[in-house]
């Protein structure tokens, strides 16, 4: 597999030796968080760039002449799970770090800065976007965020990947409907990545989701990804997903997982990823392309402000920021 360089490691002379209309920059910008009692509070950090090292992998097939460099990661983050373990940040201070970074690679010639994370809260996915938008917009670069390619292409904005990766080894389709945090999709790939970090006490956990919950409840489920809804709609939706994490700490079915599906979830996200890329290195789509169905609504999420009342609005406050 193709690996990027570590920034990291590179000496004066062999960053100066570099050919900035060549290089892409890689920053994994995700979170420390909870994900469940068996994975690692580093889960989609170690996610993203694992994501990002399958994509360059795919990529280098295609134009073996592009360097791939790899920043140390960002944790800075928003929209975390609300219990003792996530760091969370503003929208505001990602947005910031993000297009400092972004600012003085693009001040050393480096126009070329793709940005991983898996991590799906609106408020951080969003504010990455941001971030690239307003370095594009300044200093002529060409910086867009792999996430956000990814749920346009994939599922139309919706963290759900039914759909896209229902036929894994011993794992269904409708065994990942409502997978979206620490279930078996997550825990297959930290399996298959740190695996020697993955408490074991995931084969005893079962299935939970935000639809069960409210099937419990006697209350209608949420209504279906990519669907076009209302307002009031989409509100409920983030009301309820909100009340879910805070008594839960995964959604899926952790159980499921194998290390063989991470591999296989692995390769077919990063394959998708460096389609998508190879677009925009050839200018087939712009970076203005590698947005998210929410940007229209971006200020509902990194506006100080409209996040607040929006936050009100939801009624549900946490617990522990």
């Amino acid at each position: 597999m193709a690996e990027p360089i570590a920034w990291k490691h590179l000496t004066g002379r062999q960053v100066a030796a570099l050919d900035p209309g060549r290089t892409v920059v890689w920053v994994s910008c995700s979170p420390v968080e909870v994900h469940g009692p068996h994975l690692p509070t580093v889960t989609d950090n170690i996610e993203a760039r694992g994501i990002a090292r399958a994509a360059i992998d795919h990529f280098s097939r295609r134009f073996p002449e592009v360097v791939h460099v790899e920043v140390p990661p960002v944790y800075v983050a928003a929209d975390v799970l609300p219990h003792k373990g996530s760091l969370a940040f503003r929208p505001t201070t990602v947005v910031r770090v993000l297009e400092d970074l972004g600012r003085t690679l693009a001040a050393q010639g480096f126009r070329h800065v793709w940005v991983t994370n898996f991590h799906g809260g609106p408020s951080h996915f969003v504010a990455i976007e941001a971030a690239c938008d307003r370095v594009n917009r300044r200093h002529g670069a060409r910086m867009a965020s792999l996430f956000s390619l990814l749920l346009t292409r994939l599922t139309g904005g919706s963290t759900d990947l039914s759909d896209v990766l229902g036929d894994l080894p011993g794992i269904s389709r409708e065994d990942l409907v409502g997978d979206s945090h620490g279930g078996a999709l997550e825990t297959s790939l930290m399996l298959h990545l740190i695996g020697e970090h993955v408490d074991p006490i995931y084969r005893e956990l079962g299935r939970r989701t935000v639809d069960d919950t409210l099937a419990e409840q006697g209350k209608p489920p949420l209504a279906p990804p990519g669907k076009r809804q209302r307002l009031a709609t989409l509100i409920r939706g983030f009301r309820e997903k909100l009340r879910y994490y805070h008594a839960e700490t995964y959604a899926g079915t952790p159980s499921l997982a194998t290390a063989e599906a991470g591999v296989q979830i692995l390769d077919r996200l990063g394959a998708i990823a460096a389609d998508g890329f190879a677009d925009l290195w050839t200018g087939r789509v712009a970076p203005e392309d590698c947005r998210s169905p929410l940007w229209p609504a971006r200020w509902l999420f990194t506006e100080p402000r409209v996040g607040a009342a929006f936050q009100r609005l939801l009624g549900l406050e946490s617990r522990i920021w």
